[in-house]
């Protein structure tokens, strides 16, 4: 059944650039929303700049400008960035726009007139230098609860504690650096704890729509947390005013006073849709509200859970099916595991249209969700982004393409016909890749985009597998077998047409080049439920373009470290490709490159016969805890269990190696790793960036069996 589906983004701030990440958050959501289009639904995407407050105050100041002429010109830059990075908003809009201003006055209006306001006179810190009030997030000092260090005024980033400002050890102006004064001043308070009970009741409740949370677990356990068990309530009320100066919306009958930025920055999720508080709403509000989704980060969950829905409620209009606050992307300085919050604060950012000079707009879309998991925060490093752009785009996803479309040229004459030469090793690429686009599916309605991507790689995966299994080449050589070899590329092909046109939602114009090459369209998700529908006898393009050139490490971080000295940020152009060099006649015709290793020191025979290889049989594999590269294996070889440690979870999922036949090192000295003791070595080649394929034996031989 199609539906009619509203998803939204958290808005960015108009007070500078669009670093990762933002880019992050978006590119999910686009991601998922071009997923929904892909299965037939009518799905409906917006978003808008965020434009109020100090920190735009400030910015314009700085750059001697009204606040209304920066934030346009922002907004320009901002939907510039977003678009270069094919995210397709279908409205992106302005919190400064006048139906805002009127609807948040509205609001004001109802929640006043129902006795939800309260107007007090409060302590406020005050910045006697810059002769200004300090909203919360100017305000930094230590936390009171974990005492860490540097935290803002609202809420520690670490222990995830909400204060009030004045709860901080040892405030500071993070405008001026001063100790902030305290002074009094009117401000109007929501009474947010009388709406206890109903928080409760809709945060902990299901989408009638699907019977799914409106809240994911993470999410639900911090709201326990902030409206307390039982009768009982922890929530405080919302001081919704700020002091002038201030760039936003003056308060009605309150000179002096404006709203704080998040009361009108939450109300454009309906204004950017057309709302009207008199009954005069556009057609495009009664289509599509209410959202489906709201996708935002962890760290602005409180106000999408606790105020939103009540400003919602004091309307009388239908609350969003679901709120999923993702993770956080943290950047760290090498491979490791550990990072900090990619934040302009702290200077840690990397930001996304400098990236793309480098890898270019679809690898850093892979990049962001890929390295994206569901529960936790994902870690980028340039080592990391260099090893997955190198092994699963170049090699995985690339070379799988082009060496397919050259066999199809050099067998053929690139014309791609089934002859229905079928065999059983067939069946299994054909389940594999019907089984997982259903999986897939399942993961997308989860929201667990990364998995989705490892899903899809795997179709990939098991399409390079199913050319090692077929081996085109010696088919091409035996007499009989043309039949055969066709259907193989056939085959071939229609598993690369299904994953490419799920991959358009991740990766579009890879996904556009990919299809252009094999001379189809992207196929509906209606249809991906059988195998075999690509014409029989289409011909592919006779000049296979490689989708991703290999990159040299060391030359990218030397390219890296260069332009960081010269922006004093971070900047850079593409790094230069070693692929296409020194290639063979046959490698390039399987879309191949040879790689080049320096020669070690000749050994004796004496030396090798210290080595004892053998074939062993993988009983069973499983990740290591706390690792992103290591599987724990259980080999038989002969009658001897053997645990072996190694180093190749990026390219393989453990489930797929049970029972496989591999080479191993069986006399090397035991050692420990990750806590675990390594009894020997299974062999794997190492190909361009690190991909490392596992040595197997070319027939099938009893475990134990001697590798001489």
């Amino acid at each position: 059944m199609t539906r009619k589906i509203l998803v939204t983004s958290a808005l960015p701030y108009a007070n500078g650039s669009i670093h990762l990440g933002h880019m992050v958050e978006h590119i999910q959501t686009d991601v998922w929303v071009r997923f929904q289009k892909l299965r037939g639904h009518e799905c409906h995407y917006c978003c808008a700049d965020d434009t109020h407050g100090t920190p735009v105050m400030l910015a314009a100041q700085k750059q001697g400008i009204a606040p209304e002429d920066m934030i346009a010109k922002v907004r320009e830059e901002h939907l510039a960035d977003f678009t270069g990075f094919f995210i397709g908003y279908d409205n992106y809009y302005s919190t400064h726009s006048p139906e805002n201003k009127q609807f948040s006055q509205d609001i004001y209006r109802a929640l006043k007139a129902n006795g939800k306001i309260e107007s007090r006179v409060i302590e406020q810190l005050f910045d006697p230098e810059k002769q200004m009030f300090l909203p919360d997030r100017f305000v930094k000092g230590e936390c009171p609860k974990c005492h860490a260090q540097d935290q803002y005024g609202d809420n520690c980033e670490v222990c995830g504690t909400t204060y009030s400002p004045t709860e901080l050890i040892n405030p500071y102006s993070a405008v001026s650096g001063a100790k902030p004064e305290l002074r009094e001043s009117e401000h109007f308070f929501f009474k947010l704890g009388e709406c206890a009970d109903f928080l409760k009741a809709w945060t902990s409740g299901n989408n009638p729509h699907d019977g799914k949370p409106h809240l994911q677990p993470e999410a639900l356990n911090k709201m326990k947390e902030w409206l307390g068990e039982g009768e009982e309530t922890t929530l405080s009320d919302w001081d919704i005013s700020r002091d002038a100066p201030y760039f936003g919306f003056e308060i009605p009958d309150a000179p002096g006073k404006y709203f704080y930025v998040w009361l009108d920055a939450l109300t454009n999720y309906i204004t950017g849709l057309g709302y009207d508080v008199d009954g005069n709403s556009s057609e495009r509000f009664y289509r599509y509200w209410p959202a489906d989704l709201h996708l935002i980060g962890k760290d602005i969950i409180r106000f999408h859970t606790l105020y939103w829905p009540i400003f919602l409620m004091s309307l009388e209009l239908p609350l969003p099916k679901q709120v999923f606050g993702h993770p956080w992307l943290l950047t760290a300085a090498g491979k490791s595991e550990e990072g900090v919050k990619m934040s302009k604060s702290r200077g840690n950012v990397i930001y996304a249209d400098e990236l793309v000079q480098l890898f270019g707009v679809d690898a850093v879309r892979f990049f962001v969700i890929h390295e994206m998991p569901f529960e936790n925060d994902g870690v980028i490093s340039w080592e990391l982004m260099a090893e997955r752009y190198n092994g699963m785009l170049a090699n995985i996803l690339g070379n799988l393409v082009k060496r397919s479309i050259a066999m199809s040229n050099k067998y053929f004459g690139g014309i791609v016909r089934d002859s229905g030469a079928a065999e059983p090793v067939d069946e299994d690429l054909k389940e594999t890749v019907l089984k997982n686009v259903r999986a897939i599916v399942a993961k997308m309605d989860e929201l667990r985009i990364a998995d989705a991507l490892d899903l899809l790689f795997d179709i990939f995966r098991r399409s390079n597998k199913y050319i090692d299994e077929t081996e085109p080449w010696l088919l091409a050589k035996e007499e009989g077998k043309s039949a055969r070899l066709e259907t193989v590329l056939y085959n071939l092909t229609e598993a690369i047409v299904i994953g490419a046109s799920v991959l358009e939602s991740f990766m579009p114009r890879t996904a556009e080049e990919i299809l252009r090459q094999l001379n189809t369209e992207a196929r509906p998700l209606e249809q991906m439920d059988r195998f075999g529908l690509y014409p029989s006898g289409t011909r592919v393009t006779g000049d296979p373009k490689a989708l991703f050139e290999r990159k040299d490490l060391k030359q990218l971080l030397s390219e890296v470290e260069k332009l960081s000295k010269e922006s004093g940020a971070f900047g850079g152009e593409k790094g230069k490709s070693s692929a296409g060099e020194g290639e063979t006649p046959e490698s390039a015709a399987e879309g191949e490159s040879p790689i080049l290793a320096e020669k070690k020191a000749e050994i004796g025979y004496e030396d090798f016969e210290k080595l004892q290889f053998r074939v062993g049989e993988i009983l069973s594999a499983e990740e290591v805890r706390k690792s992103k590269k290591l599987l724990r294996f259980e080999v038989l070889v002969g009658e001897e269990k053997l645990q072996i440690l190694s180093g190749i979870k990026s390219f393989y999922r453990p489930e797929e190696l049970v029972g496989k036949k591999v080479m191993v090192l069986c006399n090397l000295k035991p050692r420990m790793i990750a806590g675990y003791e390594s009894q020997g070595m299974i062999l794997s080649a190492e190909g361009h960036g690190g991909e490392l394929a596992l040595m197997t034996p070319m027939r099938d031989m009893p475990s134990g069996a001697g590798i001489c």
